[in-house]
């Protein structure tokens, strides 16, 4: 996995990264709405998330169109979300692991982060802690690179969690932007719309061509309901 001082390693990832998804269309989904559980791993989605799910695909059926490939977050929430929403497709579902945020991977400045942010937009965690998750993103770019290496043609889903899912979403801008007719335009203008965004249960983004647009759920998060990741977790640090 890069590191935090890698530059030059972090440059060949976006390059490799780049030529993974040249020519494709990437979502990126957050999982839908979960119980409880003791470990974070455990949380499987409510009958309301599954319902987020399924109104999800309904809604942004045109943008499904055309995904031939699926990643997700090996643990069972976002399993369960790329299944409901890839059903009609009948695309096969790719665990990576390090689309996981509970990897050894994630510093104490990561957790600091989480707990003193929250579900925010990225810009939120970038103002109050700069650079905190600059290697998340890196990482999990870095394992969708690799998983990707030998796809075949078509478009490109990936499923992940609250937070890390925006940290993942600016590398992969960055690396499709070097295909854009005009890279810093499209770059700059795909990074506003992924900063801004606090992504909501069974929400997303589309990147494509075109740019970049946020994909709100018709079944809108109860932010005020569940603050933080922590919420779910019975007993919180048990994972």
């Amino acid at each position: 996995a890069p590191s935090a001082s890698s530059g030059t390693t972090a440059r060949g990832m976006s390059a490799v990264l780049s030529e993974v998804l040249r020519g494709r269309r990437v979502l990126l989904v957050r999982h839908g709405n979960t119980a409880k559980a003791e470990v974070d791993a455990d949380r499987e989605l409510t009958e309301f998330g599954r319902g987020q799910c399924a109104k999800f695909a309904e809604a942004w059926r045109g943008s499904l169109d055309g995904i031939a490939h699926v990643m997700a977050s090996p643990v069972k929430r976002t399993i369960q979300t790329a299944g409901i929403i890839t059903e009609p497709l009948g695309v096969e579902v790719l665990p990576v692991e390090d689309l996981y945020f509970i990897r050894p991977w994630r510093t104490d400045e990561m957790k600091r982060a989480d707990k003193d942010c929250g579900y925010a937009p990225a810009a939120v965690f970038i103002e109050k802690h700069p650079g905190s998750h600059e290697l998340a993103g890196k990482v999990m770019a870095q394992a969708v690179a690799e998983a990707g290496a030998s796809l075949g043609p078509g478009d490109l889903m990936i499923v992940g969690h609250a937070g890390y899912l925006s940290f993942l979403a600016l590398e992969v801008v960055d690396a499709m932007a070097e295909d854009a007719t005009r890279p810093e335009g499209w770059r700059e203008a795909a990074r506003s719309v992924v900063l801004a965004a606090n992504v909501g249960e069974a929400c997303g983004f589309e990147l494509g061509e075109g740019g970049a647009r946020y994909l709100p759920n018709p079944e809108s998060t109860d932010f005020a309901a569940a603050k933080s990741n922590d919420a779910f977790v019975a007993v919180v640090g048990a994972s």
